[in-house]
């Protein structure tokens, strides 16, 4: 063999060596990657939890709401005339009866006189004729007729003076004059408004609130107004409506308020507070809160055997604490990372925040 074929031969034998060691070792590395890919597909994921549990809590309802009086009522003309006289001042106290807007009596008053005439004459007619039926010098037939003329002219007369007395304006019960409506020289047809009058003892908030708190509200609940100049008192539920609006679906609420001496305004907004009762509830953070693939506000935690499930939850109250939630089982390993990427019915490792296994 000559020099030339032994080299070539050489160089065949190491290019030969060489491609079937690093076949060898990349069947081998191969081999070690699939491994720890099927060791990764394997492992059980970790789940952060927070073992929570249920306690009594106390809800209290806050509604928003305006002051208003009591009562607050028009009043209004019940016949026509000009207006000759508007004794009450506008924002004045008054008292039942007191005359708010005088209307001119024009003929009225003659119209009184006139009747008052004819009763007289009627009565005087019905005792001559009372007189000569008691002796028989008449028939019984003509006293009762006289008795009727009589109770004819009575009421016309009472007729007259009805109609005088709507000339008269008056308060229909304590309260302040807080808008004239009518000036001396206008003229006031039947309806026509002489000013409003509104009973301030005591004001009042209304408010609406949501059906599912309208349930527990009774009249006769303590409650506290708050007003927006910071002022608390005491209060107490005296009107919940039973019938929802047909837009907000809410229902309005009434309460006295409790002011004693202090003055206070109405169409001012405020606040009525209210304890509903004690209920067993959960506190949790709000950023713990998920929804469902359905669209359902809940919380994923880890059951006993560490499978994840997802429990639909209703807010019942909010804090500085956090969310107080219904819903939940009364001790429960709540995921508190990661719970958006964790799909119910997947097992994992739950972990405290900490690093301990729970």
């Amino acid at each position: 063999m000559n020099r030339s074929a032994y080299i070539a031969l050489s160089l065949l034998v190491v290019i030969v060596a060489y491609f079937g060691i690093r076949s060898v070792m990349r069947g081998s590395i191969s081999s070690q990657t699939e491994a720890a890919a099927i060791d990764t597909t394997l492992k059980t994921p970790d789940a952060i939890v927070e073992e929570v549990s249920t306690s009594p809590h106390e809800v209290v309802l806050e509604a928003k709401g305006r002051t208003a009086p009591d009562k607050s009522v028009t009043v209004k003309a019940g016949t026509t005339g000009t207006v000759v006289s508007t004794p009450a001042k506008e924002g004045s106290y008054v008292r039942k009866g007191a005359l708010l807007c005088g209307l001119d009596v024009e003929a009225r008053s003659a119209r009184v006189s006139e009747a008052q005439a004819r009763r007289d004459s009627a009565n005087i007619d019905y005792e001559a004729a009372r007189t000569l039926a008691s002796k028989g010098l008449t028939p019984a037939n003509q006293e009762a007729a006289a008795k009727a003329a009589l109770d004819a002219t009575e009421a016309a007369l009472n007729a007259a003076k009805v109609e005088l007395s709507k000339t008269q304006i008056r308060a229909p019960f304590d309260g302040v004059f807080e808008t004239q409506l009518a000036e001396a020289g206008d003229y006031l047809g039947p309806g026509g408004a002489c000013g409003v009058l509104v009973d301030m003892t005591p004001v009042i908030v209304v408010a609406e609130v949501a059906e599912d708190y309208a349930v527990k509200l009774k009249p006769g609940m303590d409650a506290t107004a708050k007003l927006a100049s910071g002022e608390s008192y005491p209060a107490r539920i005296r009107y919940v409506s039973r019938t929802a609006s047909d837009q907000t679906r809410t229902f309005i609420i009434e309460a006295e308020i409790e002011s004693g001496d202090a003055t206070l305004a109405a169409g001012v907004s405020a606040s009525l507070i209210v304890p509903v009762g004690a209920i067993p509830a959960t506190l949790i953070s709000p950023s713990l809160l998920t929804l469902s693939d359905g669209g359902q506000l809940g919380v994923r935690y880890v059951e006993a055997d560490n499978t994840v499930r997802f429990a639909p939850i209703q807010v019942v109250d909010e804090g500085v604490g956090g969310a107080w939630v219904t819903g939940l089982p009364d001790t429960v390993r709540i995921i508190s990372m990661g719970q958006d990427y964790l799909s119910e019915g997947v097992t994992v490792s739950p972990v405290t925040a900490g690093g301990a296994q729970r």
